[in-house]
């Protein structure tokens, strides 16, 4: 497969079927990867969701990596690059708890015992299959002074009220 169709596909281009499916199976997979952190008690089936999905995420991560260049159009660098990108990182954060599971016996990888609460940074994942969560994430950006704004003048009439 050539890696421009891949990056398309793993990029959710809504021309191409195997770039919608892709979308939804990584939103399901998400979704199951946090359905364990909903409950206080884990048992044998939260052991295998979560072996599962690591490797899921750990796939798309390799994937994205291997076609940043088509990403961040920076030539060689972008491999570089890509693995300091703020979603990048999102992903690194959100693997690196679950490793304990797969290699617990490597000394490193007990020390991320003490990060597995970063697992709630699986569901940051979801801000990039989520075309809503992109378009709202995009409004806030581009109209953020006049929602601070509007923030601000709540505030300041909330503090008025209460003296």
């Amino acid at each position: 497969m050539k890696r421009e169709k891949l990056y398309d596909i793993i990029n959710g281009d809504y021309n191409i079927k195997a770039g919608i499916i892709y979308n939804y199976f990584m939103m399901v997979a998400i979704f199951l990867s946090l359905l364990p952190l909903a409950f206080k008690t884990t048992n044998a089936v939260f052991e295998i969701i979560d072996k599962v999905t690591v490797v899921v995420f750990i796939v798309d991560y390799v994937l994205r990596l291997i076609t940043a260049d088509k990403h961040l159009n920076k030539g060689v660098a972008s491999f570089f690059v890509y693995p300091f990108t703020p979603m990048a990182i999102i992903d690194l954060v959100s693997i690196m708890p679950s490793l304990t599971i797969l290699a617990s016996a490597f000394r490193l990888f007990r020390v991320l015992r003490l990060v597995r609460t970063f697992r709630v940074f699986k569901a940051f994942k979801v801000f990039r299959y989520s075309k809503s969560i992109a378009t709202i994430t995009e409004v806030i950006k581009k109209q953020k002074t006049p929602l601070l704004q509007w923030v601000l003048l709540q505030r300041g009439i909330y503090l008025f009220r209460l003296s």
